[in-house]
């Protein structure tokens, strides 16, 4: 699942001057202050806060306000806007699907003559340059740009509640998927499940249990099969898919191997699965969940035998690359990320949207404490970060050779939406899983 059906935050003037001559922006003096541009998107509350704090070096440069709409249900406003042939000028789209979609359907305007693509080859590496491209007509051109990032593939823990031999073990350079089973053989014989997990998210429920199946199978079977199962044409009863399922399932399906076993896994919410890491003494040691999972954890409250508080990035959380486990698999990451594209085309949108790829617009985003947002601009600076967390998590996703969105925010809707249920069916009853993935095969021929 993506941040836009999870969700964290957007984020200067500072750097001001440098980036309207770097993009050919117009001066406060020049820019006509009657200008506008809307912008749709999923972010509310503090979220909201943080894509207003991003927009507000572009509004003072310019003249030009940025009236932003701010819905959950932003994917229905805009389809139904589209249909009313009055869509705003930017609108965030759900997932890679929708922006192939939109740019064959010709809805979506093409930004090869808005953004600087001898520059955007500079400074985001090409796995992040394809996800931002689509077929659309005339050929394959840039149709969004991609606003915030999450690395999906990460493994959280909490530094200070792992045991010493278990801490150092899971931090090894050499960890492996072989070595991480060990690991958890060993915290489950401990009394203590080691694995936190959450699988309820209202209508949503199950997203997080789908983000293991394909995490594993892009680093079991490797990008190639990965694109294939997410384009249909790899079926669910393909024996990659499959054994991706069993092994999630070794974890899952474990008994003692996941905090409160099967009811509660059901039942948890996915934001609150990993606070039992910060008890003392721990509910759980490891997650396996998004980067944006670091604002939940930042708004949990410590025992107060700790000293209370509020847990910290680098002392009381801090995450590992999700170990490989083949060769087709190395050096691959699951990522997520919200993507803003142009429906209409208007001088106002052409200068928010390139502003929107600069360094400057994008460290106003992630400066701000506990945003969890991610820049992959190689251009933004690490210590524009504000803690070593949030620093590595960019380092690592600016230096990863392939990058895949996550699968079912790429598949149809659908799909999706028959994945999820189908985890939750097999949590329940793993001894279904041939039936599920046959039924989950019935729905591929249709919907693909």
């Amino acid at each position: 699942m993506s941040v836009g059906r999870s969700g964290t935050a957007l984020r200067a003037l500072l750097l001001v001057s440098v980036v309207v001559s770097g993009i050919g922006l117009i001066s406060c003096g020049g820019g006509p202050a009657s200008q506008s541009v809307t912008v749709l998107g999923p972010w509310t509350g503090e979220e909201e806060s943080g894509f207003r704090a991003m927009t507000r070096g572009f509004e003072q440069a310019t003249g030009i306000s940025v009236d932003y709409i701010g819905t959950r249900d932003a994917d229905a406003v805009l389809a139904s806007e589209l249909k009313n042939g009055n869509p705003p000028e930017l609108a965030v789209l759900a997932n890679p699907g929708e922006l192939r979609q939109q740019a064959a359907a010709g809805t979506l305007v093409p930004l090869d003559g808005v953004l600087d693509q001898a520059r955007m080859t500079t400074e985001y590496a090409r796995g992040w340059l394809d996800l931002m491209q689509a077929n659309g007509r005339g050929g394959r051109h840039y149709y969004a740009v991609i606003v915030k990032a999450a690395l999906k593939s990460a493994i959280w823990y909490a530094p200070k509640r792992l045991p010493p031999a278990a801490r150092a073990a899971l931090t090894s350079p050499s960890l492996t998927w072989s070595g991480l089973s060990r690991l958890t053989a060993t915290l489950a014989a401990t009394g203590t499940a080691p694995w936190c997990i959450g699988m309820e998210d209202t209508s949503n429920s199950g997203w997080s249990g789908t983000d293991w199946v394909e995490d594993i199978l892009l680093h079991q079977a490797g990008p190639q099969f990965y694109d294939r199962w997410v384009a249909g044409s790899l079926p669910w009863t393909s024996t990659p898919v499959r054994r991706a399922w069993q092994t999630f399932g070794t974890v899952a399906g474990a008994r003692g191997r996941v905090r409160g076993g099967l009811r509660s896994m059901l039942s948890t919410n996915f934001g609150r699965a990993g606070q039992p890491m910060f008890d003392t003494p721990p509910g759980c040691f490891l997650e396996h969940q998004g980067s944006f999972i670091t604002g939940f954890y930042a708004q949990h409250k410590l025992p107060s035998t700790t000293g209370g508080g509020h847990p910290r990035p680098g002392r009381d959380f801090a995450f590992v690359p999700f170990p490989p486990i083949a060769a087709a698999g190395q050096g691959s990451k699951e990522v997520a990320g919200d993507l803003l594209g142009m429906f209409r085309d208007t001088p106002a949108a052409r200068k928010l949207i390139a502003y929107l790829t600069t360094p400057a617009a994008q460290a106003a985003w992630i400066k701000r404490p506990g945003s969890s947002a991610i820049s992959v601009s190689r251009r933004v600076p690490p210590g524009d970060y504000p803690d070593p967390v949030s620093r590595r998590l960019a380092k690592n996703l600016a230096a990863t050779r392939e990058v895949r969105f996550d699968a079912s925010d790429s598949m149809p809707r659908v799909m999706a939406t028959a994945f999820n249920r189908a985890v939750l069916e097999y949590i329940s009853d793993p001894a279904r899983l041939d039936v599920l993935l046959r039924q989950l095969d019935r729905v591929r021929r249709v919907v693909y």
